[in-house]
């Protein structure tokens, strides 16, 4: 088992230890009324009693029917959804992310993982092998929405990964019958593996770059974190025009022009 991730007590300390780790935890960072109301609204869009388009919302290896059970992720959440808007502004998360990457920040997406008991794993990777952007700077505020333990699929990370560049993403993993990929098992160096645990409202940072997984959710609880993709304020698309979506400022301005 990968040792754990200690949460940093003094903010001064953010943007060193972030730069030599590229992880930073966090917790507690985001209130009790703020988590409530992010869970009811996950149950909300599970239950349909509130609109949210059917194409953003992935479901369980094998399920077929939208259910608090059965919905594995929840994506594009602040663009469809003014509460998860708001968290996406948070001025807590916001003051983290200004020490990591400066004042000028916007949002480029956002993610709700839902790991319902017998939620899947997500094996090794890195976000920004999936982000044509420029520059390559993207922070993760991950947000937990119930406590999360190693026993219900908590996230791992290798340390200091980040300053090592975007490997190949060349052995196939399925979820299901779709097909996604990973970094290979056998490049993994476990020795410098280490596993975040979190409680309800904690927050952990991670840079783009860095390689990290999530175990399955082996609870009778679920284990819901939402993501927030944030980037500064000179990053710009360079994927396929046709692809390209708003960036929303969130803190400063945007740089880019």
């Amino acid at each position: 088992m990968s040792t754990l991730i200690a949460a940093a007590a003094d903010a001064s300390e953010y943007g060193a230890r972030f730069q030599t780790d590229g992880v930073l935890v966090v917790d507690p960072l985001v209130d009790a009324a703020t988590v409530e109301s992010l869970k009811r609204r996950t149950a909300e869009i599970a239950e349909r009693s509130v609109a949210y388009p059917t194409e953003f919302l992935e479901l369980e290896p094998g399920a077929s029917v939208i259910e608090l059970a059965t919905l594995r992720k929840i994506n594009h959440c602040h663009f469809h959804d003014d509460i998860f808007a708001q968290h996406a502004a948070h001025p807590g998360i916001l003051d983290v992310v200004e020490a990591l990457i400066g004042p000028d920040i916007k949002v480029f997406n956002s993610q709700l993982f839902m790991k319902p008991p017998g939620g899947v794993e997500k094996p090794w990777h890195q976000d920004s092998a999936y982000f044509p952007l420029d520059p390559q700077i993207v922070v993760t505020c991950w947000t937990a929405l119930d406590e999360v333990t190693v026993e219900n699929g908590c996230m791992h990370v290798i340390i200091g990964s980040h300053r090592e560049g975007i490997r190949d993403h060349d052995q196939e993993w399925m979820i299901g019958n779709r097909k996604d990929m990973q970094v290979p098992d056998a490049q993994i160096d476990d020795v410098r593996s280490r596993g975040i645990t979190l409680s309800a409202g904690g927050c952990s940072f991670h840079h783009g770059i860095l390689l990290h997984r999530s175990g399955p959710n082996g609870t009778s609880q679920s284990r819901r974190g939402l993501a927030v993709h944030y980037i500064p304020g000179n990053c710009r698309w360079i994927g396929p025009p046709e692809k390209e979506h708003e960036f929303r400022v969130v803190r400063g301005r945007d740089t880019t022009a």
